[in-house]
């Protein structure tokens, strides 16, 4: 029995000295994600739980794939790198854990990877013993919670973590409230909350009840206020301040974060979305080229949105590349759209109606698919039923407590496109008041052409342009770096 004891510590001795040696320095992991047919809750939890952890703790920069990279592709990853698979599988109330752990050299040299299997106990207790366990250096320290003490509040986070669908988060609203009530120290629990909320905001507010967009704050807020600088919680925040038109915040919580975990992507990845938007293009672009360098050379896994910043800037050639590398990830009605309003830009309408006629019944966005049916109307000579479509967009879109000001921006091009300048200015005026002024897109996009013949339009640009002057006084290009 001794002897078996012995061993035991040797061999978990060996396991933490080879593991640590594998990820000396390591500042980046690559989460190799489960396949299809373990892609069940607890893991598709677990994996934003265990990115959670990274970033919170070591505050590295975490990239994802489905697979684990081919050999050319391992030669070209960094030696800061190292690779995680996990499994995760409930027993009852206990959750057993698998890991193991590698790096692009030693998969190039054959050797085999450092695994480490938990035995099935409390979550609590199996999430502390792996960070215990695990070949990385901790930064930073806090007395909230990452995840919840009680067994069955875990599994609630895990289930509510998994949920990708807008319309099921709101749905699930209630319990995820009464989850993160249930778990006051708990920042993963009220980043949750807030992403649900947030969901809400875009298909239902109504479901949520009064005070929807100040719930959706709060819970952000409670997120970075237990654990500062939260990366999860801080960018889904900046995001639902853009779109609310609060980009001055937006930028301030990003500074924060930044500021304590640098190597973080999507924080640049907000910081361009709040730039881009209001005509900070140079601090825009500047975040969004970090972002591009930390994840490099690998691509991104996933699109929020198209990168718009590029297209702002005039710089077409690019603006069509991030468009290939969205389209790389996903084709779905966002994507398309751009596709066929990049094209006609360029002049090509035929390829541009192939585009609108595909975004119109594509997976994604509802609003780019009403968006595509409006241009295709407009690419086909149907101006009455093109205007007839963009106001019944309008009258929905007003009712939505989320504005999002360069939705609406897309808005007044299409009117002007269309021909109908009055309604175009109310739009592109809309568009200010919810956060959008882009001064330099305003005054050179080729579709506002008969919108800035319209006589409210210099009283509009020279208001965009003091707002953005006001923003350029307060986040210079160098707020956007760490």
């Amino acid at each position: 029995m001794l002897l078996g004891a012995c061993l035991g510590v040797c061999l978990a001795g060996a396991w933490v000295w080879r593991s640590s040696t594998l990820s000396a320095g390591a500042r980046r992991v690559l989460i190799i994600s489960p396949e299809s047919s373990q892609q069940t809750d607890v893991n598709l939890g677990l994996e934003t739980l265990i990115t959670d952890h990274f970033e919170v703790l070591a505050g590295i920069t975490v990239t994802h794939s489905a697979t684990v990279p081919t050999p050319a592709a391992l030669r070209k990853l960094p030696a800061d790198l190292v690779l995680l698979r996990f499994l995760g599988r409930r027993e009852g109330q206990q959750l057993a854990l698998s890991t193991q752990w590698t790096t692009p050299a030693e998969l190039l040299a054959g050797h085999p990877w450092v695994r480490h299997a938990q035995p099935p106990m409390e979550p609590a207790q199996a999430m502390d013993t792996w960070v215990a366990r695990w070949p990385l250096e901790r930064r930073h320290r806090f007395r909230a919670d990452l995840y919840p003490r009680k067994p069955e509040h875990f599994w609630e986070l895990l289930h509510a973590m998994a949920i990708r669908d807008d319309r099921e988060a709101t749905a699930h609203l209630t319990a995820t409230q009464a989850l993160a009530e249930a778990e006051p120290m708990c920042a993963t629990a009220w980043a949750t909350l807030g992403d649900h909320l947030y969901r809400s905001l875009w298909v239902d507010p109504a479901h949520a009840g009064i005070g929807l967009s100040s719930r959706t704050h709060k819970a952000f807020e409670h997120a970075v206020n237990l654990v500062p600088g939260h990366p999860r919680a801080t960018f889904l925040w900046s995001l639902m301040l853009t779109d609310t038109g609060n980009q001055d915040l937006a930028l301030r919580v990003l500074g924060n974060a930044v500021r304590l975990r640098p190597r973080v992507p999507d924080l640049y990845l907000g910081f361009t979305y709040a730039g881009r938007t209001s005509g900070l293009l140079a601090g825009a672009h500047s975040a969004m080229i970090r972002r591009e360098t930390l994840i490099a050379p690998l691509a991104p896994a996933s699109f929020w949105t198209v990168e718009t910043t590029n297209l702002y800037l005039g710089d077409w050639a690019a603006f069509e590349q991030d468009l290939q590398r969205a389209r790389a990830v996903r084709e779905d009605a966002g994507v398309l759209f751009y596709q066929g309003y990049l094209a006609l830009l360029k002049g090509n309408r035929g390829e541009a109606l192939a585009h609108m006629k595909a975004g119109e019944t594509a997976t994604g966005s509802s609003p780019f698919q009403d968006l595509s049916r409006v241009y295709r109307a407009y690419l086909e000579g149907r101006t009455e039923d093109g205007l007839a479509e963009l106001r019944r967009i309008d009258e929905v879109r007003g009712k939505l407590r989320i504005p999002d000001g360069e939705l609406t921006f897309k808005h007044a091009e299409a009117y002007s496109l269309l021909g109908d300048a009055d309604r175009a200015v109310d739009a592109a005026t809309r568009a200010f008041v919810q956060g959008f002024s882009c001064a330099r897109w305003y005054e050179t996009s080729p579709f506002l052409e008969k919108m800035r013949t319209h006589s409210r339009w210099p009283t509009l640009r020279r208001n965009i342009r003091e707002r953005q002057a006001v923003l350029e006084g307060s986040f210079p290009p160098a707020s956007f770096e760490p």
